[in-house]
């Protein structure tokens, strides 16, 4: 907004004002360690596009790692065991990291991904292909 405060994405009903710039934040809270928020805010659909990928690399990787597109945060997802893995953000003065079912973690990112790409592709009609490339990269 232009007050620098956030709209929730679900009461978002107009086009962000600069479709190369769209700023936002993904709350993942896991296990109830907030692993980013709002305070790590960057270009958000761009985010949502990298996590599409780390997620298609993740079934062929132990470890996946993806940097936030505008800010120094890394997103890191790692096998610590069967079914299970370590999902990690390190920003440069902190790291924040939870052991969580991989099946659960998985489906939660790709049904968040769909929704919240899908529904920028409604808002920003210009940019459909590249969330759909995105989007591609899922799993079904």
């Amino acid at each position: 907004m232009p007050d620098g405060s956030f709209e929730p994405f679900s009461e978002c009903v107009t086009s962000p004002r600069d479709p190369d710039y769209v700023e936002g934040a993904i709350e993942l809270v896991v296990e109830g360690v907030e692993i980013f928020g709002l305070p790590e805010w960057d270009l958000v659909d761009q985010l949502w596009a990298y996590i599409c990928e780390m997620l298609a690399r993740f079934r062929a990787e132990n470890q996946v790692q993806i940097s936030f597109p505008d800010s120094p945060i890394d997103f890191i997802l790692k096998r610590s065991s069967p079914g299970r893995v370590l999902v990690t953000a390190q920003m440069t003065q902190e790291k924040r990291s939870v052991s969580v079912s991989e099946e659960e973690l998985v489906t939660a990112l790709t049904v968040e991904a769909r929704r919240v790409l899908t529904r920028m592709s409604e808002l920003l009609p210009g940019s459909k292909g590249s969330y759909a490339i995105a989007l591609d990269q899922l799993a079904d």
